[in-house]
């Protein structure tokens, strides 16, 4: 292939595994009676024949004509086909990244096309599939593509996404960001690097001090402020997070995580000290409403919008912000749960549709995998969530049994009142759910008398 007739300016290039390859789901997610993690082959050679062809072709280029799918192994090389891809990585108006599976040639792919390219880039994976540490803070599209309605859907997305990022050509490499800020300030690389090889010895205090170091140099790059802030939310820290997050929100006004986290911690801060939350605005509303209008496909955004809201009692407005999160995310538990409940609670009834159980199908996978783990991980919602799940399927005992082991991994009361009291939305729609009412009687017995 003569790299002089490409015309890269129209090509999307797809980072994908393939042929017929082994996915591993989490490694938490095991088959009990071997021990062994539940692979699952996938044909990528199919997807990106029935998914990313069609739904690339019908992406419409800002200056006219369509965008046009290319992947290394389907071009006809007369070169060294390595030589190409780097070329396609390099030059390629857009790349469409697959990391499902957690191939290595992908995600070295993926390395070297953020480096060489600040926009034009999009990461997709399979539904309920892991983010490695790296890159756990992008945003990487879940989709599904069976049944066929899941496939539809997934080439409706796949458009969407290209066709609204090449009209807006916003910078989405996190490697060019921190290469910009890290040239402005030219003093803090080898901190930021002390601070992740402190972070994967699990040294989190000494993290958290050397993000203060690099936030002392360099008072105007917002991404160690980001990674301080996040580290200081994840331990309680509320305060000093809160001031990082509003800082890099004014350092990069156009920085939508940085709203959102900002927006989280504004409505924390006024809950612990027991300011009103009903305020219009709410407690962080505007924080959080600003992160959406500068990236609408943030399903924390609106799933922390939707909590925003549910405490200020503006119900309906919560429950449209849960279901915009939960259509964001393929079906994550969190936005998904809180939809049902506030289903529950606005319409008095449940009416759980073939979608809404497949999509607690999914959510019981996850949170079954999360509190299998050693330590569990996100106690206790995992326990707590899993809990809820079994409700809605049918297990009153199962549902009643996990949720006390949910109060066993509390690690403060209000957890478990949080948990008791969102249930209660569900009352309207207890004739759908055996075990309710008589499981809400004993969880109330295990919260202290002040809280029950």
């Amino acid at each position: 292939m003569n790299q002089n007739a490409i015309d890269y300016s129209r090509i999307c290039f797809v980072i994908m595994p393939f042929g017929t390859k082994a996915v591993q789901p989490p490694p938490e997610r095991k088959n009990s009676s071997t021990d062994r993690p539940v692979e699952k082959a996938v044909n990528f050679d199919t997807l990106y024949t029935d998914i990313f062809v069609p739904a690339i072709s019908a992406v419409d280029l800002p200056e006219g004509g369509k965008l046009e799918p290319h992947r290394t192994d389907r071009d006809f090389f007369a070169g060294d086909i390595k030589q190409d891809m780097f070329d396609y990585l390099e030059y390629s108006r857009f790349a469409l990244c697959d990391i499902s599976g957690l191939n290595p040639n992908v995600m070295y792919e993926l390395g070297v096309r953020h480096r060489a390219r600040e926009a034009g880039t999009a990461i997709f994976r399979q539904t309920g599939l892991p983010l490695p540490f790296d890159i756990n803070s992008i945003k990487a599209f879940p989709y599904d593509y069976e049944p066929a309605e899941a496939a539809a859907q997934a080439r409706a997305l796949i458009t969407k996404v290209l066709d609204e990022s090449l009209q807006r050509n916003r910078i989405d490499s996190p490697v060019r960001i921190a290469l910009r800020q890290q040239r402005q300030s030219g003093k803090i690389d080898d901190l930021l690097k002390q601070a992740e090889d402190a972070i994967r010895k699990v040294n989190f205090p000494g993290a958290m001090d050397i993000y203060r170091q690099a936030v002392a140099i360099a008072p105007d790059n917002p991404l160690p402020r980001m990674k301080l802030g996040l580290l200081c939310r994840d331990r309680g820290i509320w305060q000093e997070a809160l001031e990082q997050f509003t800082r890099a929100s004014e350092i990069a006004p156009d920085y939508p995580e940085a709203w959102r986290e900002r927006g989280i911690a504004e409505n924390k801060i006024a809950a612990d000290a027991k300011r009103p939350m009903d305020g219009d605005p709410a407690p962080g509303e505007e924080s959080l409403r600003r992160a959406v209008a500068i990236n609408d496909k943030d399903f924390d955004a609106y799933a922390s919008l939707g909590g925003v809201l549910k405490r200020a009692g503006r119900i309906e407005q919560s429950r449209d912000a849960y279901d915009k999160s939960q259509q964001l995310s393929g079906g994550h538990p969190y936005p998904l749960l809180n939809a049902l409940k506030l289903r529950a609670a606005l319409d008095g009834k449940l009416g759980l549709t073939g979608p809404d159980k497949i999509a607690l199908a999914r959510a019981q996978r996850f949170r079954e995998g999360q509190a299998q783990q050693n330590p569990p991980f996100d106690s206790p919602w995992c326990f707590f969530d899993l809990a809820e799940i079994k409700l809605y399927r049918g297990d009153a005992h199962g549902f009643l049994d996990t949720a006390t082991q949910g109060f066993e991994h509390t690690d403060h009361d209000w957890q478990g009142k949080s948990f008791v009291k969102s249930l209660r939305l569900l009352l309207p729609a207890a004739s759908e759910l055996p075990g309710l009412t008589e499981g809400l009687a004993e969880l109330e017995k295990l919260l202290p008398p002040e809280m029950a």
